[in-house]
């Protein structure tokens, strides 16, 4: 029987599971407080209670849900969208093989083609 290595956690699983278990209590306080709010409808009689209360919790998670979903498409979409942008290449107008060269505008670009009145040479 080979001995067991024992197992190496690193700082990126403790981060994981501190998070998974953030989320675990929150959500378990959550169904707490669901159940609690459900609870007291019921012992304060109003008809179908549990089930409205129920009903109402399960719609604020579905929009919460659906909110959480459209911001990140939105973020998805601005992102690919600065990448393609970025992609894009950019024409340099300083570029030596235009045919645009002996316009005044390039005589600062290249001033060895002009003499010292602004002529070309």
């Amino acid at each position: 029987m080979s001995a067991q290595q024992p197992l190496q956690i690193s700082r990126a699983h403790r981060w994981a599971y501190a998070c998974g278990m953030f989320a675990k209590r929150g959500y378990r306080r959550l169904k707490g407080f669901e159940s609690r709010v459900a609870k007291r409808a019921v012992t304060a009689g109003l008809p179908a209670g549990n089930l409205l209360v129920r009903g109402i919790f399960l719609l604020a998670q579905v929009a919460l849900f659906g909110a959480l979903l459209f911001v990140s498409f939105w973020l998805f979409l601005l992102v690919c969208t600065f990448v393609a942008l970025a992609a894009i290449p950019v024409q340099d107008s300083d570029t030596p093989d235009i045919d645009d060269l002996d316009d005044p505008i390039h005589r600062a670009s290249w001033p060895e083609r002009y003499d010292k009145w602004g002529s070309l040479k």
